[in-house]
């Protein structure tokens, strides 16, 4: 049997004429005429190859087939009724749910310890869980319902994607505290022969693009010394050596409370970049979903004052 010749109507008449065992009750229940109805058990008689009622005095009686397939239909019905419902309201104070986010870094310092403490006040049973992979994938895995959310800076996002800036950033570099290399005429050319550490995530190019681009016009590069995987530790490393790095100015002013280090402007003419929050079309109205999202903006919005 072919799914499309088994529509809604021929349900819906079957589980009226069941439930009346009478051609012209069972219009009357679903509002159609009798001809109508007439019409429709002769469909379903045709349909299962089967008589399903049969006349037996006034009334109808069903066949062994009707009745083994009423419990089937009335679920199907069922099912359909629960799509059409409106959406459950999401309560984040009983709700047993694990959110699937990708955070970069430095958001996962700055932003995510306030959004842990408002999820242990208000939705105590609410988890979630901060996945490692390759940026680049994340939009694959959100269309495939691993991923609910992303926080991050990435220039080259699937445009696919739904999206909310959260807040502006620019890049400033951070050294030890009293770096006697530091002068206030400090040029493009000196600036790159100091001891750099780079970050950048495993499998991506995120943070340097943007620095390197506006370096390409001076024929210069940098001299880096030290790469790393995330901002773990920076400041640490920074402060006991002659080495420099460029951060996001958010994340150096949490790092000059850190360590004895002091942050400076690169000699550089740098755009602002966007810090966004990304999620796919497939919970732009899910509840819960909404809800965490909202939660997140109102947590990135005291860091940006």
């Amino acid at each position: 049997m072919k799914l499309p010749t088994l529509d809604l109507p021929l349900l819906l008449a079957f589980d009226a004429l069941m439930r009346e065992r009478h051609v012209t009750r069972a219009a009357e229940r679903l509002e159609v005429g009798q001809s109508s109805m007439s019409a429709s058990l002769a469909k379903l008689r045709d349909l299962f190859q089967d008589e399903l009622l049969m006349r037996a005095g006034t009334g109808l009686v069903p066949t062994e087939r009707a009745m083994a397939l009423l419990p089937r239909v009335q679920e199907a019905l069922a099912a359909m009724e629960r799509v059409l419902e409106p959406a459950t309201p999401f309560d984040p104070a009983t709700a047993q749910h694990t959110f699937r986010l990708i955070v970069i870094d430095y958001i996962d310092l700055l932003v995510m310890p306030s959004v842990m403490r408002r999820l242990r006040e208000e939705a105590p049973g609410v988890k979630i869980h901060v996945l490692q992979t390759n940026p680049k994938h994340f939009g694959e895995m959100m269309a495939a319902g691993e991923l609910d959310l992303a926080i991050t800076y990435f220039p080259d996002a699937p445009d696919y994607l739904k999206g909310r800036n959260l807040f502006a950033d620019r890049f400033v570099t951070i050294c030890a505290r009293e770096h006697p290399a530091i002068t206030a005429s400090l040029d493009v050319a000196a600036f790159c022969a100091l001891p750099h550490v780079t970050i950048e995530p495993d499998l991506a190019q995120i943070y340097n693009v943007q620095i390197d681009a506006a370096l390409c016009p001076h024929g210069v590069s940098r001299n880096v010394h030290m790469i790393k995987p995330s901002f773990l530790a920076l400041p640490f490393v920074l402060e006991t050596s002659d080495m420099v790095a460029c951060v996001p100015v958010r994340l150096a002013r949490r790092m000059t409370q850190m360590a004895r280090i002091d942050m400076f402007d690169i000699p550089l003419e740098l755009p602002l970049f966007d810090v966004r929050m990304l999620w796919h079309p497939r919970t732009q109205h899910a509840p819960a979903n909404e809800w965490l999202r909202r939660v997140v903006v109102e947590c990135a919005q005291a860091v940006a004052r």
